[in-house]
């Protein structure tokens, strides 16, 4: 592998791109979850340890109902489901334009280098 793919590798990594991509995966998971199922599995400690309700519960199928177009119901399963949608919505394209601008400034610094 060249260095040059290396160096891109790494400065994928590093600038956010691996955190983008999960994101993005975790929101096509919420997408594809049946809100309306009983899960037998959570992935919050909270539950783990307490049969009492955290301030996130809820949240998860809240934005599958987005998805579905249930805004009623997805306001019901908890409130903060649009905003939390709209955060990581955001917060992934900020991601992603971070990468490009690093990788375009690489490129172009490569590029004059090699004139030189």
């Amino acid at each position: 592998m060249p260095a040059s793919m290396i160096h891109h590798a790494r400065l994928l990594r590093t600038n956010g791109f691996l955190e983008a991509v999960c994101w993005v995966v975790a929101i096509v998971l919420l997408a594809l979850m049946n809100p309306m199922e009983t899960h037998l599995f959570s992935l919050c400690p909270w539950s783990w340890v307490t049969d009492a309700r955290c301030p996130g519960c809820g949240l998860g199928h809240s934005i599958a109902f987005l998805f579905r177009g249930e805004w009623r119901a997805s306001w019901e399963a908890h409130i903060l489901g649009l905003p939390a949608l709209l955060i990581l919505g955001r917060r992934i394209f900020s991601l992603l334009w971070l990468c490009r601008t690093q990788i375009r400034n690489q490129l172009t610094n490569n590029h004059h280098a090699k004139r030189f």
